[in-house]
């Protein structure tokens, strides 16, 4: 069995249409997550086989969140030249990459796509870090690749 690291964890995120590179990569984050969905329709009719149910699938989708220590120079999610402007906020439209291990080893998983960033979530208390969470809904197909 080969168990992946979460440690070498990598995630990429930019406005739409930016295309991604190291530059993109977020700091300081402690985890992702990304979750598959499919919609489904009963499709079961009287006198069906067996009294068993016919399921067929429909639309496709994703979700996700990135969660970490937030840095305002973070050249992902920090802010930009003007002091008040985050440069990932709610409702913005967002191209990602997250790799599972490591962005630069040949042969590594590669989850890439477009999301509505639904939720951003910034808290710290007194005695720790600032930390932030990014949820995200898709919009689109979800690519799978692997680094070439």
């Amino acid at each position: 069995m080969a168990e992946t690291l979460g440690l070498n964890g990598v995630v990429r995120l930019s406005d739409t249409g930016t295309t991604l590179t190291a530059s993109h990569e977020m700091l300081h984050v402690t985890s992702f997550s990304l979750s598959e969905t499919s919609e489904t329709v009963d499709t079961t009719s009287m006198g069906a086989p067996g009294n068993a149910r016919k399921i067929i699938a429909t639309f496709k989708g994703f979700n996700g969140s990135v969660e970490g220590y937030w840095d305002k120079d973070d050249p992902a999610i920090g802010h930009d030249a003007s002091p008040t402007a985050p440069v990932v906020q709610a409702g913005d439209k967002i191209d990602f990459e997250f790799y599972p291990n490591t962005a630069t080893n040949s042969g590594n998983a590669i989850y890439s796509g477009s999301a509505i960033v639904s939720d951003i979530t910034r808290s710290q208390s007194f005695d720790g870090v600032t930390e932030y969470s990014i949820t995200f809904d898709g919009t689109g197909a979800l690519t799978y690749s692997v680094t070439p």
